[in-house]
């Protein structure tokens, strides 16, 4: 069979899918007894299927025997599994932190390290260590100088460990646009990582980096070689290599399947927004990600790409087969099956066109017409996914959808399973009519306990039911949004562009349990990982104890 030798474990593929799936998190955690003395013993080592049997946490008025405390592992990619629902399974937290301002040391803070002067990249932590995408403000590397694209390599004790520096492209904003630096949120499987470079270059790496005293092949020849640089193992050039024209910056958030890496190239127009420099060249890839080899590449939206395509994809299982979700840059969502790449038969399951009609795509975000940047989330046989525009371009409507998958074919007519967005005609929804339902966003969802959390660009948190698509509340943030809502523990957590992180309480009645201001904007989204959870504001990365 195909599947067997494209992705190494076989039949294991959907059982190990609907593991993650169940717990939310990379690696299955330990449960731990707390008691009033906050005294913690390790009392078994959870099976990843045991969430749901976790006891709830009990209030300090009522008594009775300790809590059950589940801290989940490792997260280690975008969204923390392939489905890449914003959800983490760990209960029983502690978010009472806070963050240090004005010379305080903070609260239930273990650490905190500085990043570049911009971070667009969120962390990942996987096997003991945390890395996180930005420019090369902080100088951990100080013999490299100037603009940088980096990716910084912690310890989860913060001990910085080692940098991959890369050059900015000549070509200069068009294709990498200034300051940005690396924005792409790493792979990691073992000691292997994947993460897409802002000079549009998908790259293996050895989590050790050279401090292991070995250089990895089959790349040995790295210009940057000492114990704090990275250990590259390969290389592969979308520009040089597949003809690619990344605009303003390649951004893609990569995952792994089997032996395949998944990306978007961010192949786009060019600056005068005017012309398509490279149509014919791919804008979905699959990679062998033991040797970089390109298995698969289709150019499907050709010359309909509306601007970039700065999406990232995932994967759901349908009936007991694998699907690879890419967000395209025409603003369709596309659907392929991997068993079938690299093979003569056509790949594309079905596809599903994220904007009405009638919509018109205008330079400058004036049009009616919304690409995507927001990542595809699978569940329950469905993808929900929304629509959105380079924050530059503006506000404006947004469209919202939740997609069968199991279809096949153009689904755009009868595959909507709801749609949530455009103008309010009657004013039933917003209580204005004409009044818009959901905006545009960078943002991806996340789904928990039958409800559908979604942040839109213009600062509103929207909370939506799962079945129907009915709005059940929307709170005003205050402030842009560029991350994705993170459920914890019976909480939402959101970061705006005021660098103020809310908590609010998940399900149908909005509560805001606080509001913790950071030093600047948080344009990421927050992680949670064996016990901690990572913040990144524009120039540093927090630790804090839960």
């Amino acid at each position: 069979m195909r599947m067997l030798n494209r992705f190494g474990d076989g039949g294991l593929l959907a059982v190990t899918l609907t593991v993650v799936a169940m717990t939310g998190c990379g690696q299955p955690g330990d449960i731990e007894t707390r008691s009033d003395t906050e005294t913690v013993s390790e009392v078994e080592t959870l099976s990843a299927a045991k969430p749901t049997q976790v006891p709830a946490t009990l209030t300090a008025d009522k008594p009775g025997p300790p809590a059950t405390r589940l801290i989940t592992g490792d997260w280690p990619m975008w969204g923390g599994t392939l489905e890449r629902n914003m959800v983490n399974a760990s209960t029983g937290v502690d978010l009472g932190f806070q963050p240090p301002l004005d010379g305080q040391e903070g609260k239930n803070l273990l650490w905190v390290k500085s990043l570049g002067s911009q971070t667009y990249g969120n962390p990942i932590v996987a096997g003991g260590k945390v890395f996180v995408g930005t420019n090369n403000g902080g100088e951990y590397r100080p013999k490299y100088k100037g603009d940088l694209g980096v990716l910084l390599a912690f310890s989860e004790a913060g001990d910085f460990l080692w940098q991959l520096s890369r050059e900015k492209l000549p070509q200069g904003r068009v294709n990498d646009w200034p300051e940005q630096g690396i924005c792409s949120t790493p792979a990691v499987e073992g000691d292997r990582m994947w993460v897409v470079t802002n000079r549009a270059e998908l790259m293996c790496l050895d989590t050790e980096g050279f401090r292991d005293g070995e250089n990895d092949g089959p790349i040995t020849d790295e210009v940057d070689a000492e114990k704090e640089d990275a250990d590259i193992i390969w290389n592969l050039d979308m520009i040089e290599e597949l003809g690619v024209f990344p605009h303003n910056l390649a951004t893609s958030s990569p995952l792994v399947l089997g032996d395949l890496v998944f990306l978007l190239t961010s192949n786009g127009v060019d600056e005068a927004h005017l012309d398509l420099p490279s149509p014919r060249a791919p804008s979905f890839l699959a990679v062998n990600k033991k040797t970089g080899e390109v298995v698969w590449e289709d150019n499907t939206p050709f010359d309909a790409i509306l601007h970039g395509q700065w999406g990232s994809p995932s994967v759901g299982v349908v009936n007991g087969k694998p699907q690879v979700y890419f967000p395209g840059g025409d603003g369709w969502l596309y659907a392929f099956d991997p068993e079938k790449m690299g093979t003569d038969e056509d790949a594309l399951i079905w596809k599903f066109d994220l904007n009405p009609k009638d919509s018109k795509w205008e330079l400058g975000g004036r049009g009616t017409r919304n690409a995507i940047i927001a990542t595809p989330v699978f569940i329950d046989n469905s993808v929900l996914l929304a629509v959105g525009q380079d924050p530059e371009h503006g506000e404006g409507v947004g469209h919202l959808y939740r997609v069968d998958a199991t279809k096949t074919g153009d689904i755009t007519k009868d595959g909507a399973i709801w749609h949530y967005g455009g103008s309010d005609a009657d004013g039933s929804v917003t209580g204005k009519k004409g009044g818009e339902i959901f905006r545009r966003t960078l943002s991806t969802v996340a789904v928990d306990d039958g409800l559908v959390y979604a942040a839109d660009l213009s600062g509103f948190v929207h909370c939506i039911d799962f079945e129907s698509g009915k709005r059940i509340w929307q709170q005003d943030l205050m402030a842009a949004v560029w991350g994705s809502t993170m459920v914890l523990d019976g909480h939402v957590l959101i970061g705006n562009e005021d660098g103020v992180l809310t908590i609010y309480k998940a399900g149908r009645e909005p509560e805001v349990v606080s509001e913790l201001q950071f030093n600047s904007s948080i344009y990421s989204t927050p992680t949670v990982a064996n016990g901690v959870l990572y913040v990144t504001d524009r120039s540093k990365l927090y630790a804090f104890k839960l």
